[in-house]
């Protein structure tokens, strides 16, 4: 396996982490998700300049008791 790549596991772990202080202090209302989706945003767009992901997408969902963040992420041209 080449240096250059990182495995989804490892993505999926660090953005646990991302929003791990977080969990139970989001509110669920408008534009709440905001700081999250930030930091998430902001952690993929590193891992794309450096070539070990190809794309990305964040999509968030706001309801009365929680807030979803649906992430998906594209390693190479092959998978996603």
């Amino acid at each position: 396996m080449r240096q250059d790549r990182i495995s989804i596991n490892d993505i999926k772990y660090d953005l646990i982490k991302i929003i791990e202080p977080y969990d139970g202090r989001l509110e669920s209302k408008e534009g709440s998700e905001l700081q999250v989706k930030k930091l998430f945003n902001s952690y993929l767009t590193d891992l794309s300049k450096t070539r070990k992901i190809q794309d990305f997408t964040i999509v968030s969902s706001v309801r009365d008791t929680a807030i979803t963040y649906d992430v998906n992420v594209k390693i190479n041209a092959d998978r996603s």
